[in-house]
């Protein structure tokens, strides 16, 4: 137990079937929303009533194993909380406090990732980095863990890019030169040490995703609209496919995401969600979510 500023008690955990070490039980390759992913490419819409019966089982299945492990997506599915000291004075948008969600989570990781701050989900207070462990068993290339400025894994990404495209330019550049061989030393000097300078002072500010990969905002919205379903025991959870969810692109803002992830809180998607699924199949297909305890 541990007193915070302010005088409010925090209970750290680790172990025990609520708890979580980052050190016994390392990331998997598959993460609840390739798990998701998984399950909705089994069969492309429309589906049958056998088809979308296997899906909905299939994804109902994947977060029961995970909400058995994961305190986070336990909170998700019981609707709890997720919160972090000092929340009411960053929440400029009245969006952070609510029930526990992916999407609300990734929020405030985002937040408390700089300061590296302690983070409670439900009855209890994790550190930062171990908060962040169990959101990425969920949705991959988030990256929100607390890196130390000094730490070469914040700058490789983006010296990677700035080195390339310097080599890049300076290759093109040096075609047209005979003389200056498979490269342009003078471009390569003047625009590699400026693009340096620039990547480790963005990379000290600012953390870089794999866009090669799928948007953590995508993807957490998606989770949401799909532990959403779960907790209902909602037939529509076959057709939560994450391209029926409007995205924006190519820069997320909280604006455009904030609404859409209350919108799922507020079971906006339903009616379009069952005109998709054939009529036998809607009807609730089980009384309580997976991982209710």
């Amino acid at each position: 137990m541990l007193l915070a500023p302010g005088g409010l008690s925090l209970t750290l955990c680790s172990g025990g079937s609520r708890g979580f070490d980052q050190s016994l039980r390392p990331l998997r390759m598959d993460t609840l929303y390739t798990l998701c992913r998984s399950a909705d490419n089994r069969y492309a819409p429309p589906f049958t009533p056998e088809q979308a019966a296997e899906i909905v089982a299939h994804k109902q299945s994947h977060f029961a194993r995970e909400a058995a492990e994961n305190p986070l997506v336990n909170e998700v599915l019981t609707g709890g909380s997720v919160t972090y000291q000092g929340l009411e004075q960053d929440d400029r948008h009245g969006f952070l406090h609510g029930p526990a969600t992916f999407f609300r989570t990734h929020e405030i990781l985002r937040r408390t990732r700089r300061h590296n701050a302690l983070v409670r989900i439900g009855g209890c207070e994790y550190p930062h980095n171990t908060a962040a462990a169990l959101f990425a068993r969920c949705i991959p290339n988030a990256r929100l863990q607390h890196l130390p400025w000094f730490s070469m894994a914040r700058y490789t990404t983006s010296l990677a890019l700035v080195w390339g495209l310097t080599l890049l330019i300076g290759h093109l550049i040096a075609r047209d030169n005979p003389d200056a061989g498979l490269l342009d030393a003078f471009v390569c000097y003047h625009l590699g040490l400026g693009g340096t300078i620039l990547a480790l002072a963005y990379a000290s500010l600012r953390r870089n995703r794999d866009f090669r990969q799928a948007s953590p905002w995508n993807s957490a919205v998606y989770l949401d609209l799909n532990a959403d379903l779960v907790r209902r025991g909602s037939p529509a959870l076959a057709a939560a496919r994450k391209e029926f969810l409007p995205r924006q692109a190519p820069f997320k803002k909280p604006a455009f995401y904030y609404p859409l992830s209350r919108r799922i809180e507020n079971h906006g998607f339903d009616e379009e969600l069952n005109s998709k699924l054939p009529a036998s199949n809607l009807h609730p297909v089980s009384t309580s979510p997976p991982g209710h305890r």
